[in-house]
């Protein structure tokens, strides 16, 4: 995905949510997909797990989401 590319993905997204990738893997990838998702803060929060986790309540935090090539597939 280009810059133009992922700005045009962006600019249809909210404008004041959270934006969010996925970490503590080494290396990078091109981005593959921008996507809103819900989440929650992590309820066993550890230095190598994230700060948020997937979120299926009603009072979910909506954020944007950048998924890379290789990274999960049901994100």
């Amino acid at each position: 995905m280009t810059v133009a590319e992922l700005v045009e993905e962006l600019k249809r997204m909210p404008q004041d949510a959270l934006v969010v990738a996925e970490g503590y893997e080494d290396g990078y990838d091109t981005v593959k997909r921008v996507s809103l998702i819900a989440v929650e803060e992590n309820p066993q929060p550890k230095w190598y797990l994230g700060k948020y986790v997937d979120s299926e309540k009603a009072d979910s935090k909506h954020v944007v989401f950048i998924n890379a090539d290789n990274k999960s597939e049901n994100k």
